[in-house]
């Protein structure tokens, strides 16, 4: 399928349009990706994408179309009917969808700005009915999914030449994943841990003794300190200080068991300087001090250590 043959599928199936606006179809159309789509048979690639701005009353219904198309709410409210359901589109929805499949979108009232694409079919199927089984294909991404850098990164993209046809396909198989993930989190509960928060992770894990802030792992990971640190508490259940101090906790109650080590020179060990605040924070995990834990538990007791 190239724009044109969409164009044309787009108008014969377009079954209802409403509008009061100075809208026109051709606008979703106007800006196309590949006009020879000669990759399409063995890569997914964009045909066309624009971005609208509607007021209600708008709507059109829709179906018997041969490709797929993405669609992500930037402002306002719409709506979706999509095998006898209804969606509600609002700021940061995302749509995925089979255009072969009768649809009606609208915006009931008030204004509604998105963004549209539509994306060759060959591919795209495979990813369709890993992302949306049964079609379900409305996607609420939370707060630390990378969806809208990964959109956004789509339309920078937008040359017609074999290198810019390959990056955007790059680019659609990672927002395909990134859709997959958020379903499989939605489905089961569990989600990708992102390899910057595993390194993190590890490096507290085998090299506790090691100085951490937050605006160092900011310049190491190139990720704003804050977002770090909501991120490692939405995988671990915990900030990355709180967990970087059980590390050193467990350490030292391995090392004053083990060694005749100086309690100031195991909280030293375990990377913590001051031994006033290594005594407290002890306590406040322990419940004693690192004397009395030394002096009172039995060193055949294993369990203690864990």
């Amino acid at each position: 399928m190239n724009i044109q043959s969409l164009t044309s599928d787009f108008y014969s199936n377009l079954q209802t349009f409403e509008t009061g606006n100075h809208f026109s179809f051709s606008e979703y159309f106007s800006i196309p990706c590949s006009e020879v789509c000669s990759l399409a048979p063995t890569l997914p690639d964009l045909l066309c994408y624009q971005h609208i701005s509607v007021s209600a009353p708008f709507s059109y219904t829709l179906s018997h179309v041969q490709t797929y198309c993405m669609l992500l709410t930037t402002r306002g409210c719409g709506q979706l009917e999509y095998q006898e359901q209804l969606y509600t589109l609002d700021k940061g929805t995302f749509v995925f969808l089979d255009c072969s499949q009768l649809h009606r979108i609208c915006c009931p009232r008030g204004r509604w700005e998105y963004t549209i694409c539509f994306i060759t079919p060959p591919v795209t199927a495979f990813y369709y009915e890993q992302c949306c089984p049964e079609h379900n294909c409305v996607f609420k991404p939370d707060a630390y999914s990378d969806l809208n850098t990964i959109w956004n990164q789509l339309f920078k993209e937008i040359k017609d030449d074999k290198l810019h046809a390959i990056l955007r396909a790059k680019t659609l198989t990672q927002l395909f994943t990134e859709l997959y993930l958020i379903r499989q989190k939605e489905n089961s509960q569990s989600f990708h841990t992102p390899a910057y928060l595993l390194d993190m992770k590890k490096t507290f894990d085998t090299a506790c003794e090691e100085p951490f802030s937050l605006e160092e792992a900011s310049r190491k990971y190139r990720i704003n300190k804050y977002r770090l640190c909501r991120e490692f508490s939405a995988h671990y259940q915990t900030t990355p200080l709180q967990y970087l101090n059980q590390v050193r906790i467990q350490r030292a109650k391995e090392l004053l068991l083990t060694t005749d080590e100086k309690v100031c020179d195991i909280g030293q060990l375990v990377g913590i300087e001051n031994t006033n605040h290594f005594i407290r924070l002890f306590k406040e995990k322990t419940g004693v001090t690192p004397l009395a834990f030394r002096r009172e538990t039995p060193i055949l007791d294993s369990d203690i250590l864990n």
